[in-house]
């Protein structure tokens, strides 16, 4: 199987994950094996020292000795997780959070799971009520950044692995943290497995053929899928859901989850795409309505639904301006107003004793530049087609306590121009995209 991947690929760096357990201790001597007949091939190891044992050190010196006796370079990163709820999952996210830190980008990542590892991983996803994409467990490729992971053993089981390490002699270590029953995969591990492979012998290799067929229909799906949602994409990735009445819940669902996925996050959880498809989809009473996927969220406007970042509430920040000459930088990644000759909104000028200030929320009712009455500044976002959730993010500048405009939306009417007062142009340069159907602009 190694000798396979080296074929494939055409550069030959590998980095790999090695624990010192028996699973990795093959995957090292394997490939030194095959170094010895292609020596182009380079190798680096990788040990994450988890720091949850008292043997850690000692697992961590075996791992460098074993290395350095093999003159293989050795990257030793330590973690902690100070969590007491789901701390495989913690610990997994940090530790390939690390890998990934020293990965070249030509460089594949080598990982010694094996059989008994997919099929864990597969009760595991049983036990979350995962779909047909949860269940196809892990990949033999994944695509890991700008490289991939790769599980050579994927096929082979724990048993021929530690049958060929024993064989060759090969020393490993033993993590006594993998015979804690409490962590899930362990329980599954040692209390649900053998007990199935002993009633039928054959039953590991099913579980690999199940995720197959479960990863070979989420892919045929997800080709499916992705030429179906051209249709109903905006261009700058909203999703327009003013037809989705006329599908089908699962057709609908299955959209959504997969708009979902375009943004490389986790795919959320069935009772979520059941959420957004009963609260949002089916519901007419979901005027800012959001569902909290992660660090983001759902919101829909306009008969389209949005994947926004969620943002820190910044209605009451107050930003002052006091050198006109330089950039001011707003929050929240809102980019930065700057002066400018010739460009931006032509505004009138402050006087030498007003201060300008940023602000983000204002209330009541105010006249703009070229309207003949006055309305409460909510019905001007309405009438503007701002969406609520970038309301309270679009800069307000503020002289003194004097609203002057929102920039890039509107400028206030001054009843009375103040004598010999200046005008000056400012420019809100900021990366929020435009939307050709709703048409709220930004320069």
């Amino acid at each position: 199987m190694i000798q396979d991947i080296i074929k494939k690929y055409k550069y030959k760096l590998f980095l790999i994950a090695y624990s010192g357990g028996m699973d990795s201790t093959v995957l090292l001597y394997q490939l030194l094996k095959i170094k010895q007949i292609n020596p182009k091939i380079s190798i680096r190891a990788i040990h994450i020292n988890h720091n949850i044992h008292s043997n850690s050190k000692k697992w961590q010196d075996h791992c460098y000795n074993t290395c350095k006796k093999y003159n293989i370079p050795l990257i030793i990163e330590k973690i902690s997780v100070n969590v007491i709820q789901n701390i495989e999952e913690q610990l997994r996210i940090k530790r390939y959070n690390l890998i990934y830190k020293h990965l070249f980008n030509n460089e594949i990542l080598l990982t010694g799971h094996h059989l008994n590892d997919q099929c864990e991983t597969l009760f595991l996803s049983l036990k979350r009520g995962s779909g047909p994409t949860g269940l196809s467990a892990m990949s033999n490729e994944t695509i890991f950044g700008k490289t991939k992971i790769v599980r050579p053993f994927l096929t082979k089981t724990k048993k021929e692995l530690k049958k060929w390490a024993n064989l060759n002699n090969l020393i490993w270590i033993e993590d006594f943290t993998n015979f804690n029953t409490n962590y899930d995969r362990n329980f599954i591990r040692h209390n649900v497995l053998p007990i199935l492979e002993k009633k039928w012998p054959f039953f590991l290799k099913n579980c690999f053929r199940t995720t197959k067929i479960c990863k070979e229909e989420t892919k045929l799906k997800n080709i499916l899928l992705q030429e179906k949602i051209q249709k109903f994409l905006h261009f700058n990735e909203s999703l327009n859901i003013k037809s989705f009445e006329d599908l089908k819940e699962e057709v609908c669902k299955a959209l959504i989850r997969y708009w979902i996925s375009l943004k490389n996050i986790k795919s959320p959880s069935y009772k979520t795409i059941q959420r957004i498809y009963n609260e949002i989809i089916c519901s007419q009473k979901n005027i800012n309505l959001k569902i909290i996927i992660q660090k983001n969220e759902i919101r829909c406007y306009k008969k389209s639904l949005y994947f926004i970042e969620t943002k820190k509430n910044i209605k009451n920040m107050i930003v002052f301006w006091h050198d006109t000459n330089h950039k001011l930088i707003l929050p929240n990644n809102l980019g930065y107003i700057i002066k400018n000759n010739t460009e931006g909104m032509n505004i009138p000028r402050p006087q030498n004793s007003e201060l300008i200030n940023i602000r983000f929320q204002c209330d009541g009712k105010i006249l703009i530049l070229g309207k003949h009455k006055q309305k409460y500044i909510k019905k001007i976002w309405q009438e503007y087609n701002i969406p609520p959730w970038l309301r309270n993010q679009i800069p307000l500048l503020f002289y003194n306590n004097q609203l002057v405009s929102a920039l890039g939306v509107f400028v206030v009417n001054q009843n009375i121009k103040k004598e010999n007062q200046n005008e000056w142009n400012i420019s809100w340069i900021n990366s929020i995209q435009l939307n050709y159907y709703d048409n709220f602009i930004f320069n």
